[in-house]
């Protein structure tokens, strides 16, 4: 999967990447099944995050075309590796300021030829690929919404590439390049973001799931190490702090993975336009701190370059940047806050924890590339707090107090004319996605009977409440702040290694079904 390249020294093999990744296409249809991608892209590269990631560049470059209905090209270009020309230095992800042009070779309204002018920075791939999908204007003035359109543009029409040095996942090759020859325009003139989108509903899985498997080889590996590491002639395992801390990360390890699948399981429904940025932002910074935690718990061992402990640690802070913008998926989430509080829709909760179920045991998701934007658009949300109450927890957890504080919250930063400022709209977002991770956690105990993961709901409440009270004390608001729970005691556990790799194991169960279906 490496090779020794004269000028960039150890990097991912692009030859053999190019040579297995129709595998990768032909996983995503006809059903559009990206989990399923995703898992065989796991099986060819091992996990190998520098080479996942090269990979899903191609791969989401490749949806592009497809999200541009123009299927013929993409079914002709099954061989080729591909990556995304988005970002310039000067704007990062405000795609709506980028300076590349793109101008018609000749008068015909129809024409699909067009020279690309400009600059591209911080692409992946790019100085192998084949092919690289373009976000270019045919207007240098516009800035709107339909200002935008992409081009698929052959490498010899890029030049004076600049290889950028990083700091993680060093045998990736990262440029700025120059665009100057011939594309051709993919979909519509002005369409460009519209088709992102599209190609975007999808996508919000795949750094998720690199994620996610960067913590399920880290956090076992942990156990394991401190069940056999010596201090005082003990098992650090056995040290009450040890437990305590390495417990705290299972827990919150198992929502992750949890919250994970359930978004496979409802793919079919419009929970993905909500929900999914989720995946996107706050699932993968979590995983961050999770697997900054893992590292400082297990010490030195983390360090070695055998261990994948450190290894995922450092890797996974990459994961945000890769992923698309957490900052603007958590801006996009802000948007639905009044919606999301005040519904009124009793939701069932047998028939919800059917659909999980069944969706976690493997169902296949929808084609949710060519689904319809409008549906998506407009989540069906129902009433939190009914539903909190409808799952009986065994535990003292005001979901109602929950949602009237927030409801507080925001109509006091309205009143205060926050609620369009971009810091506090971003806190907002976050905050209705802690109070999502809530629900999942909940969801969670009634789908496994898993008792110990009543733990799990109360840090997922306790870290909502945490978040809350910062942003009223930051802002000096008036809304009253919230009490935090206290944890359940640790229930009667035997070994300490025992115990914490069965609530891992619980914890992975839902990924079970999903890939043996794929093994067979």
């Amino acid at each position: 999967m490496y090779i020794n390249d004269p000028d960039f020294g150890a990097i991912v093999d692009f030859d053999q990447l190019r040579g297995s990744i129709l595998h990768l296409y032909n996983a995503l249809l006809p059903d559009f099944d990206m989990h399923k991608s995703l898992q065989v892209g796991a099986e060819l590269y091992g996990d190998e995050p520098d080479v996942m990631i090269a990979a899903g560049a191609s791969m989401l470059a490749w949806m592009t075309i497809i999200a541009a209905g123009e299927d013929d090209i993409a079914e002709e270009l099954k061989d080729s590796l591909f990556t995304l020309g988005w970002t310039e230095e000067e704007i990062g992800s405000d795609l709506l300021s980028a300076s590349t042009i793109a101008s018609p070779l000749h008068d015909d309204p129809a024409c699909v030829d067009y020279h690309l002018k400009g600059r591209k920075w911080l692409i992946n791939n790019s100085y192998h690929a084949d092919y690289h999908t373009i976000v270019a204007k045919t207007d240098p003035d516009s800035s709107g919404p339909r200002s935008l359109s992409i081009f698929l543009v052959p490498q010899s029409s890029c030049k004076n590439w600049q290889r950028l040095e990083t700091h993680v996942l060093r045998r990736m090759v990262l440029t700025s390049f120059d665009i100057d020859g011939p594309g051709r325009l993919l979909g519509k003139v002005g369409h460009g973001l519209q088709i992102l989108q599209r190609m975007a509903m999808p996508s919000k899985y795949q750094c998720a799931y690199v994620g996610i498997n960067l913590l399920n080889e880290a956090i076992p590996a942990s156990i394991e190490h401190l069940s056999k590491k010596r201090i005082f002639n003990e098992n650090p395992i056995n040290f009450s702090n040890v437990l305590r801390q390495m417990y705290n990360i299972v827990m919150g390890a198992a929502v992750l993975n949890f919250i994970y699948y359930r978004a496979l399981a409802l793919s079919a429904s419009n929970f993905l336009q909500f929900h999914g940025v989720m995946l996107k932002s706050w699932l993968l910074l979590r995983a961050n701190e999770l697997l900054g935690q893992n590292l400082l718990v297990t010490g030195s061992k983390g360090f070695l370059a055998e261990s994948v402990i450190g290894r995922n640690a450092i890797d996974s802070f990459v994961l945000p940047v890769f992923d698309g913008h957490y900052t603007i998926n958590t801006l996009m989430t802000a948007k639905h806050a009044k919606r999301y509080l005040g519904a009124t829709r009793r939701a069932d909760v047998d028939e919800r924890m059917a659909t999980l179920r069944f969706g976690l045991a493997g169902s296949s998701g929808a084609d949710q590339i060519r689904a319809h934007s409008r549906k998506l658009r407009n989540p069906d949300f129902f009433d939190y707090a009914q539903y909190i109450e409808d799952l009986e927890l065994p535990i003292d957890l005001d979901a109602r107090r929950l949602v009237k504080r927030m409801k507080s919250l925001a109509d006091e930063l309205n009143e205060r004319d926050l609620s369009t400022d971009p810091e506090h709209r971003y806190k907002l977002g976050t905050m209705l996605h802690w109070m999502e991770a809530l629900l999942a956690a909940c969801e969670m105990w009634k789908a496994t009977d898993e008792d110990e993961y009543l733990n799990a709901v109360t840090m997922q409440y306790n870290a909502f409440v945490n978040q809350f009270n910062s942003v009223i004390s930051e802002s000096a608001l008036r809304t009253d702040f919230l009490p935090l729970m206290r944890q359940r005691p640790l229930g009667c556990f035997g070994e300490p290694r025992e115990f914490l790799l069965r609530l891992y194991s619980r914890a992975q169960q839902f990924s079970a079904p999903r890939e043996a279906a794929v093994a067979k």
